[in-house]
C-alpha cells in the first residue's frame, strides 16, 4: 500500500511540476472548445483538417466545427466538389453556423450543390454563402449580361433559421408562396430573376435589415419598393453595362442608409420617398465611358433629381461625377438645392471641373460640421459645351475669388479630414521622371489653396487631419520625402486661420 501511495504521489508531483512550469504546459490543448471553434471560423476547411495532426484531441475535432469554409481551395473544380462532398458526409456536428462555398459552377454539379444546401438547412444553418462566379469570365461579363446555370432550389425559400444569405451568380426562380422568417442580411451579386422579383423576396422577409445588390437584373428593369419598417441599409452597385432601355426605381420610406454606385447606363433613375434616410452615398463607375455627349445632360438632370430627394440626410457622400454635375448646375440654373448634412464626404481630384461643384456644396450646407475629402484621380465628364461647369479663373486663384461669398458660411465646420493627400504626385512618379522639390510643390498647389481657404474661413474649426497617399514612394531618398513634408508643414502653419483653436495633424 505504501509503495502504491508513493507512486501516486510521485505521479501527482510530476503533474504539479508541469503545471507550475509554463514551458512544459500544452496551452493549445487547454483552450475551450468554443474558442477553438471561433479560431477555426477564420480558416478554410482544408486548413482545419490539417489541425488533426496536432494531437489526440485534434484528431477528430474538425468533424464538429460549426463554420465550414470551402473558399480559396487550390484544387480543380472536380476535386473541390469531391472534397466538399466527403467533408459534409463526415461532419457530425449538430449545428452549422456558417457554410461558405466558392466554385466554378458546371451544370453537372447541380445535384451535389443541392445536396450541400439541403445538408446546411437540416443543420439549422445561420449563414449561407454561395459563390459560383467564374473569374475567367469577368472580362466577358463586363460587356455582356452574365448568366450562370445554377438555379437555386425552391426548398431554400422555406428555411426559417437562415439569417444571412449571400448569392453570387445564381438564377432565381421564386415560388409563388414562401417566407424567410429569420433573414436579416441579403447579398446578391451577378444575379438574374427568372421568376418573381426582388420585391417578392423583400416582402417575404419581414425581418430583413440589409440588402446589397451588385450587378443584378442588368437585362431588365430594377424596381425596388421597400415597405419593411425594419429595413436599415440598401446598397446598389452596377459596374458593368446594362441595357440602355432599362430603368431603375427605388421607393423606401423607412430606409436609413442608402448607397448607389452606378455607371448611369440605364435610361432612367428614380429615387423617391426616402424621408427616413440618414446616410447616403452616391458615385458613378465608368460614367465617362458609358455616357456619351448626347445623354450626359439627361443623366445630369437625373443626378440633380436624386440629390433633391436626399437633401435632408445628415451624412452625405458624393463622387466626382455628382460634383461635376453640380458645377454645371451652378452655371445654368438659378435654382439651388439646400442640404442639411452635418457630415459631407467628397471624392474629388480638386480639378478645375470640380471646384464650382465643391463651392456649390459648401455654400448650401449651412450645418456641416465634418468635411471629409478623398483625393483621387478623376476623369472629366463629356459635355457638349466644354466651357460649361469649368471655373473661369485658374485653379490656384479660384478659392481667393470665392471668399466674399463665404463671409457668413462655414460657421459650424469643426473637423476637416483630407485622405490621399499628395495623390497627384503618384501620377508623376509613373512617368519615371525626376522632379525638383519646387516642381513637386507646384503640383500640390490646388490642394494647398483649398486648405488655405478652409483655414481662413472656418471660424469654429478645431482640427485638420491630413493623411498622405500611401502610393507615394521616394525610393531610398527618405530625406527628399521628409524635406517635402517639412515644406508643406511650413506652408500650412503660415496660413491665416479664422479659428485660434484649429490644430493640424500630418501623417
Amino acid at each position: 500500500m505504501e509503495g502504491t501511495r508513493t507512486k501516486r504521489q510521485k505521479t501527482l508531483a510530476k503533474k504539479d511540476k508541469k503545471a507550475e512550469n509554463p514551458r512544459k504546459r500544452d496551452f493549445l490543448s487547454e483552450l475551450p472548445e468554443s474558442l477553438c471553434h471561433h479560431i477555426f471560423s477564420y480558416l478554410t476547411m482544408e486548413e482545419v483538417i490539417r489541425t488533426s495532426l496536432l494531437g489526440k484531441r485534434w484528431r477528430y475535432f474538425w468533424l464538429s466545427v460549426p463554420c465550414l469554409n470551402f473558399t480559396s481551395l487550390k484544387m480543380s473544380s472536380c476535386r473541390k466538389v469531391a472534397f466538399i462532398d466527403r467533408s459534409l458526409v463526415l461532419h457530425k456536428g449538430p449545428k452549422v453556423q456558417k457554410l461558405s462555398i466558392s466554385l466554378k459552377y458546371r451544370t453537372s454539379f447541380a445535384y451535389q450543390v443541392n445536396s450541400w444546401i439541403h445538408f446546411a438547412l437540416t443543420r439549422n444553418i445561420d449563414e449561407l454563402y454561395l459563390d459560383f462566379l467564374n473569374k475567367e469570365k469577368i472580362a466577358y461579363s463586363s460587356w455582356y449580361p452574365f448568366y450562370c446555370g445554377f438555379k437555386l432550389p425552391n426548398f431554400i425559400f422555406d428555411c426559417g433559421c437562415l439569417k444571412v444569405l449571400a448569392l453570387n451568380c445564381c438564377d432565381l426562380i421564386l415560388p409563388e408562396k414562401f417566407k424567410l422568417s429569420s433573414l436579416k442580411v441579403l447579398y446578391l451579386e451577378h444575379l438574374e430573376f427568372s421568376g418573381g422579383t426582388i420585391n417578392d423576396l423583400i416582402s417575404s422577409s419581414p425581418f430583413l435589415e440589409d440588402l446589397s445588390m451588385i450587378n443584378c437584373n442588368r437585362r431588365s428593369d430594377l424596381n425596388i419598393f421597400i415597405m419593411n419598417v425594419g429595413m436599415k441599409s440598401l446598397k446598389i452597385h452596377e459596374y458593368n453595362v446594362c441595357l440602355s432601355s432599362t430603368n431603375l426605381e427605388i421607393y423606401a420610406p423607412y430606409l436609413l442608409s442608402f448607397e448607389i454606385h452606378t455607371s448611369m447606363s440605364r435610361k432612367n433613375y428614380v429615387v423617391k420617398r426616402m424621408q427616413s434616410l440618414e446616410n447616403a452615398s452616391f458615385d458613378c463607375c465608368g460614367f465617362h465611358t458609358y455616357c456619351g455627349e448626347l445623354n450626359t445632360e439627361d443623366k445630369g438632370y437625373s443626378i440633380v433629381k436624386i440629390l433633391d430627394e436626399v437633401c435632408h440626410v445628415k451624412d452625405l457622400r458624393l463622387g466626382s461625377c455628382y460634383i461635376q454635375v453640380l458645377s454645371m448646375r451652378q452655371e445654368r440654373s438659378p435654382e439651388s438645392l439646400s442640404f442639411d448634412a452635418a457630415c459631407l464626404g467628397l471624392k474629388t481630384g480638386l480639378t478645375e471641373w470640380e471646384l464650382p461643384g465643391i463651392s456649390y456644396m459648401l455654400r448650401h450646407l449651412q450645418h456641416v460640421e465634418t468635411l471629409m475629402i478623398s483625393i483621387d484621380k478623376v476623369e472629366q465628364m463629356k459635355r457638349v459645351d466644354e466651357s460649361n461647369g469649368k471655373c473661369d479663373s485658374e485653379a490656384g486663384q479660384y478659392w481667393n475669388l470665392q471668399e466674399p461669398h463665404f463671409t457668413h458660411l462655414l460657421q459650424n465646420l469643426k473637423t476637416v479630414k483630407i485622405n490621399n493627400f499628395m495623390k497627384n504626385l503618384s501620377v508623376l512618379q509613373r512617368k519615371h521622371i525626376s522632379y525638383t522639390d519646387k516642381e513637386l510643390l507646384e503640383q500640390l498647389q490646388n490642394d494647398m489653396n483649398f486648405l488655405r481657404f478652409l483655414l481662413k474661413n472656418s471660424k469654429m474649426l478645431e482640427r485638420v487631419i491630413i493623411i498622405t497617399c500611401k502610393d507615394i514612394h521616394f525610393g531610398k531618398s527618405v530625406s527628399k520625402k521628409m524635406k517635402l513634408l517639412f515644406q508643406l508643414t511650413k506652408e500650412l502653419l503660415a496660413f491665416p486661420r479664422a479659428s485660434r483653436d484649429a490644430e493640424i495633424s500630418f501623417s
